[in-house]
């Protein structure tokens, strides 16, 4: 009599997990049908309109063919050039980009507090210069939203593009960035390392 009412308790118990464990997947690949990982519903429990799991990309910088208009002085044409919000006669200059969307976690407000402490702890002087640049960029606004096909983004993203005479020549995501969020040291070496890179060209 004993046993049969503890099978039958354990037998309720595991139909209640079932059941609890179904409702927690349904409720998770909603959640990810809206663009969230499952790391960051779970750990962060934010949402991300178009990110998935940091992904190490190749080295190689690529190019793209991003065109931004310039606003030009009162009484000047208008100008057209490759970047945004930089002279058309600059004959160099890098401009790093953060992209996010509108609603954030944790852990993207971080990437973006790194990135832009790290270059203009090392870059000061660059920056005076006009040389480079910290823009971040929101890409759920209509504006922005042509980046994320330029640029290839499948996270929030610090990307650095080169510009010689108002012409992009090329360009690369610093995904590292995501390995190294921890590490504040590591991150910032890696930021300065690969802006100096560009900045050499």
């Amino acid at each position: 009599m004993k046993i049969k009412k503890l099978l039958s308790a354990v037998l309720m118990l595991f139909i209640l997990f079932s059941i609890s464990f179904l409702v927690y997947k349904e409720l998770l690949q909603k959640s990810y049908s809206k663009g969230n990982t499952v790391t960051e519903v779970q750990n962060n429990k934010e949402s991300q309109n178009y990110a998935a799991p940091p992904q190490k990309q190749s080295a190689q910088d690529k190019k793209v063919n991003t065109r931004d208009k310039v606003t030009a002085k009162p009484g000047e044409p208008e100008t057209v050039c490759n970047f945004q919000g930089a002279s058309c006669d600059s004959n160099n200059k890098v401009i790093a980009y953060y992209f996010h969307g509108t609603n954030r976690c944790a852990t993207c407000l971080t990437i973006e507090r790194y990135s832009r402490e790290a270059i203009e702890k090392y870059f000061s002087q660059e920056i005076r210069e006009g040389t480079l640049e910290f823009k971040p960029l929101n890409v759920d606004e209509p504006e922005n939203c042509y980046y994320i096909q330029d640029y290839q983004l499948y996270t929030r993203s610090l990307v650095l593009a080169l510009y010689k005479d108002d012409k992009q020549l090329k360009w690369k995501n610093l995904s590292e960035v995501w390995a190294y969020v921890k590490d504040k040291e590591r991150f910032y070496q890696y930021v300065k390392d690969e802006t100096e890179r560009f900045l050499q060209e």
